[in-house]
C-alpha cells in the first residue's frame, strides 16, 4: 500500500523542502516561506501563525513591524525597511511625539485602524494629496470629531518627512478639519447635587463612605477624575485651604504633570474639607492617595468603579443621567451664579478666562438677561394698557379702513423706539429756502394763487395738461412764501 499524502490547511503548501503561508494583506497576494522542517507539527504551526496573521489583518493592527516578527527573513520586509517608507517612518515618529503616554497610545490605535493598512507599505514621496483626500472620503466616521482627531498623527508624520526633507511637499496641508457642534455643558442643579450626596452617604457608612466623601469633594472642587485620583496627602494643606494640583491620573498610568501641564492651587471650601474629613481616618495614615479602594486599600487605577455607584445613585433617585465629569461643571456654574469673579473661578478649574466665559457664558450673564427681558415686558405692557385705555375713552375707532391712534400711544410708541435716528430726513412741507427746480407742481400752483395769479391755464401751458382743480383747498395759509 502507498503512502497517504499529506493533507495541508488553507493557506498552507511546502515549496523546496519549506512551508509556505498564503494570505492577502493591503490588497496583495503575499506568500511566505518558514525556515522550518516539513512535519505534521509544524504544518499546524504555521496554519496557527496564518490564522493570527489573518486576523490581525481583518481587524487593522497588523503592521510592517508585525510582518517582520512573523516572518524576519523575508525579502520583502529587507526591501521595505527604508527611511522613506511610511509604516517604518510612523513608528519613528510615534517614538518621538512628545505627548502623554495615554495620548501616544491614542495615536497607536489610530494609526494601526485608519493609516497602516493603506499605506504601511508606502513610499512617503509617492503618496500624493489626491490619494489621501480619497482615503479620508471613503472612511465611516462616526462623527467630524473622529475625523480630525484622525487627521493629526497623519499630518505630524508628513510633517516630520517635509523637515528631513524626504519629501518636497506637505499632502496633508490641504486636508481641512471639519466643523463639528460641541455638546454644551449640562451641570447638575445644587439640590440635584444635595440629593445625589445625601443618598450616597447613606448607602455608604464607615469606610466605604469613601465613595460618598469621593463625590463630595468633585462636586465643591470641580477638580477632573484625573486629578482627584492621582491627589496625594502631602498636597493638601489644611492650614492655607488648598489642594495642589500637579499630577493626573487616566487609564491606569500616572501622568506628572496635567492636562494643561500647569500647576495650580485649589481652593477648599467648608464641604470639600468636611469630605477630606470623612476620609482622612482611613487612608491619611497610609499615604499616597487620598482616594482609595475601601476593599483592599489599593489606589484607585481607574474612575470605572466610581461611575458605576454614581450612575446606580441617580438611577435610584429618579435623576437624568448625566456623567459624572458633570459634577466639575457643577461646581463652575454654582461659582458663577453666587457672583463669583470669573478670573476666581478660572483659576480654580484650570482655565483660562477667556474659555471659562465662552463654556460658561450661560450661568454668567444669566441673571441679567432676566432683568433685560424683565425690562422688556414691562415696555410691551405699558403699551398694551396705553391701548386699552385709548379705546376705552373713544379716541380709538376706524375711518376709513384706517385704525385711528390716540396722541398718548403714539407718543408712547415713540417713547418705546429704539431710538434710532432717521438718516433720510425731509420736511413735511417746502421750505421758504427751496430753489424753484425743487418744487412740485402743487407748489407751484399754491405760489402762484398767493401772489395773485388765478388763472389755471397758466400752470397747463400749451401742452393741454389738465390743470390742477379746487385752489380753494391748495391756498390754504401755510406760510409757503411772501
Amino acid at each position: 500500500m502507498g503512502r497517504k499524502p499529506t493533507e495541508f490547511p488553507d493557506g498552507i503548501s511546502t515549496e523546496c523542502d519549506r512551508i509556505v503561508v498564503r494570505f492577502q494583506w493591503n490588497g496583495e497576494r503575499i506568500r511566505e516561506s518558514l525556515s522550518l522542517p516539513i512535519t505534521p507539527k509544524n504544518i499546524e504551526r504555521a496554519s496557527r501563525l496564518r490564522s493570527e496573521v489573518i486576523t490581525r489583518i481583518k481587524y487593522g493592527n497588523f503592521t510592517l513591524n508585525d510582518f517582520e516578527n512573523y516572518f524576519p527573513s523575508s525579502k520583502r520586509v529587507q526591501g521595505l525597511i527604508q527611511p522613506d517608507y511610511f509604516g517604518p517612518y510612523a513608528q519613528q515618529w510615534l517614538d518621538a511625539v512628545e505627548v502623554s503616554p495615554n495620548t501616544r497610545q491614542e495615536y497607536k490605535k489610530i494609526l494601526n485602524k485608519y493609516w497602516m493598512p493603506r499605506f504601511a507599505t508606502r513610499q512617503l514621496p509617492l503618496i500624493a494629496y489626491s490619494e489621501l483626500r480619497g482615503a479620508v472620503n471613503e472612511i465611516a466616521w462616526p462623527t467630524n470629531k473622529t475625523r480630525n482627531n484622525a487627521l493629526i498623527p497623519l499630518r505630524g508624520i508628513f510633517g516630520m518627512a517635509l523637515e528631513d526633507e524626504i519629501i518636497e511637499r506637505d499632502p496633508t496641508a490641504k486636508l481641512k478639519n471639519l466643523k463639528h457642534q460641541k455638546p454644551p455643558v449640562d451641570p447638575f442643579s445644587r439640590d440635584e447635587a444635595e440629593l445625589i450626596l445625601a443618598k450616597l452617604y447613606e448607602q455608604f457608612q464607615g469606610i466605604e463612605a469613601i465613595h460618598a466623601a469621593y463625590f463630595e469633594f468633585a462636586f465643591f472642587t470641580g477638580m477632573r477624575p484625573s486629578e482627584m485620583l492621582a491627589l496625594r496627602w502631602n498636597d493638601i494643606d489644611s492650614r492655607e485651604g488648598y489642594a495642589r494640583v500637579s499630577k493626573a491620573q487616566s487609564k491606569g498610568r500616572l501622568n506628572n504633570r496635567t492636562k494643561i501641564s500647569e500647576v495650580r492651587d485649589v481652593r477648599l471650601n467648608e464641604r470639600a474639607l468636611h469630605a477630606l474629613e470623612v476620609v482622612k481616618p482611613y487612608t491619611a495614615e497610609i499615604g499616597g492617595c487620598v482616594f482609595r479602594s475601601h476593599r483592599y486599600g489599593a489606589e484607585f487605577k481607574t474612575e470605572k468603579s466610581q461611575r458605576i455607584i454614581f450612575t446606580r445613585a441617580l438611577k435610584a433617585l429618579g435623576i437624568r443621567h448625566r456623567k459624572a465629569y458633570n459634577t466639575r461643571h457643577t461646581y463652575a456654574t454654582m461659582l458663577l451664579m453666587s457672583g463669583v469673579n470669573i478670573n476666581f473661578v478660572a483659576s480654580q478649574l484650570g482655565h483660562s478666562p477667556i474659555m471659562t466665559a465662552t463654556v460658561y457664558s450661560k450661568w454668567i450673564t444669566g441673571e441679567a438677561d432676566k432683568a433685560e427681558m424683565a425690562k422688556l415686558n414691562t415696555s410691551v405692557m405699558e403699551g398694551k394698557n396705553e391701548e386699552k385705555i385709548s379705546e376705552k375713552n373713544g379716541i380709538g375707532g376706524k375711518l376709513a379702513g384706517t385704525p385711528r391712534r390716540s396722541a398718548q400711544v403714539i407718543e408712547l410708541k415713540r417713547r418705546n423706539w429704539s431710538g434710532r435716528q432717521d438718516l433720510n430726513l425731509r420736511p413735511h412741507a417746502p421750505q421758504a429756502c427751496a430753489l424753484p427746480g425743487c418744487a412740485t407742481p402743487r407748489f407751484i400752483y399754491r405760489t402762484l394763487c398767493i401772489q395773485g395769479f388765478s388763472d389755471l391755464q397758466t400752470l397747463a401751458g400749451s401742452s393741454g395738461k389738465r390743470p390742477l382743480k379746487r385752489a380753494a383747498i391748495l391756498t390754504q395759509p401755510g406760510g409757503l412764501v411772501n
